[in-house]
């Protein structure tokens, strides 16, 4: 069966720059036929072929060892048997999912929730780090999460999403999966996943959209080029289909937000401070600003039922807010 045209006027592939019109033709065109000339590829998309894991033989490029991309057709058969009515984007090459799941919201798009990639060229982290997400290696996907809750009410987001992401961690049978606050997610002392939440206003309701960058095969190579210790699932024996694993990943999301609207972040308190990296622990904060105040120590004592983080300095007791600061252990701060 031919795989449906990228370029074909669905809706859904990316249709703006025209580098990324380019890029995903190229690669949709590797999938049907099996192979482009090395003309084809768009040299100023910002991905090299060998980025893409493809090799380069007389003038062509083709794919010489089997990638595990995403496949539209699949995500959406694996949402509808589970039940979930998702209007599913998927770009084999994107800048980043968040960025352009914001923009449909801007330009008033609506029938967008999910939006998944292969390869993000642009991904960002929280205070806009950068996120790698080698091609078909990592999970890089946003979510659109409608809330009818104060945007007040909404800062302990990124903590349930990482409860979420724990609780598929240990059905996957990794049981030693640990948050660190206010959004990644660590195994051991590695950095395995990062959740990003940007809220916008759409109509009279807000969104939350929820990025989620999650490692799942990386090369040594790959691992070397991070200047922080990461892990993937594939080291801890989960070896699993990628459409599969993200829907995994979705589904669980979208349940825990459910409860989230209903009982608020006070409901998961308990859980974050249960597996919380820095409970109970002695911490510096960094401000996020460079001209900012000076670091200031103190004690993790939980956190509040906003999702703010709540440490006890020699001021007393003192809430910090996850755009504000950086957070790193005692012991590790010179």
């Amino acid at each position: 069966m031919k795989r449906p045209d990228p370029l074909a006027g669905s809706g859904r592939f990316f249709m703006g720059p025209i580098m990324f019109v380019e890029i995903n033709q190229a690669l949709e065109k590797i999938r049907n036929v099996g192979w482009i000339s090395r003309s084809e590829w768009p040299d100023s998309a910002g991905i090299r072929p060998s980025e893409a894991d493809l090799s380069e033989s007389e003038g062509r490029l083709l794919r010489t060892v089997p990638a595990d991309e995403l496949d539209l057709v699949t995500l959406q058969n694996l949402a509808q048997a589970a039940g979930f009515e998702l209007g599913i984007e998927y770009f084999p090459v994107i800048d980043s999912t968040n960025r352009q799941l914001m923009q449909r919201l801007r330009d008033d798009r609506a029938g967008t929730t999910l939006m998944v990639c292969d390869y993000q060229c642009a991904g960002r982290g929280r205070r806009g780090r950068h996120w790698i997400s080698p091609y078909a290696r990592s999970l890089a996907f946003s979510y659109a999460h409608s809330s009818s809750k104060a945007l007040h009410e909404l800062g302990g987001l990124s903590c349930v999403v990482g409860l979420a992401v724990l609780d598929v961690l240990g059905d996957l049978g990794v049981e030693d999966g640990r948050l660190k606050w206010p959004n990644d997610v660590w195994i051991e002392a590695s950095k395995l996943a990062g959740i990003l939440v940007e809220l916008a206003n759409h109509g009279s309701s807000t969104v939350a959209v929820i990025g989620v960058g999650l490692n799942v095969a990386l090369t040594p190579e790959e691992r070397a080029g991070v200047d922080q210790p990461i892990i993937d699932l594939r080291s801890r024996g989960v070896i699993l289909d990628r459409n599969r694993l993200l829907m995994l990943f979705v589904r669980k999301i979208v349940g825990y937000l459910e409860h989230f609207e209903q009982s608020g972040f006070a409901a998961f308190r308990s859980a974050f401070d249960a597996v919380h990296l820095l409970h109970q622990r002695d911490v510096v904060v960094h401000p996020a600003s460079a001209s900012a105040t000076t670091p200031k120590r103190g004690r993790v004592v939980g956190v509040g039922n906003s999702g703010q983080l709540r440490i006890e300095t020699a001021k007393g007791v003192e809430d910090l807010l996850g755009g504000e600061v950086s957070l790193r252990p005692a012991e590790n701060s010179a």
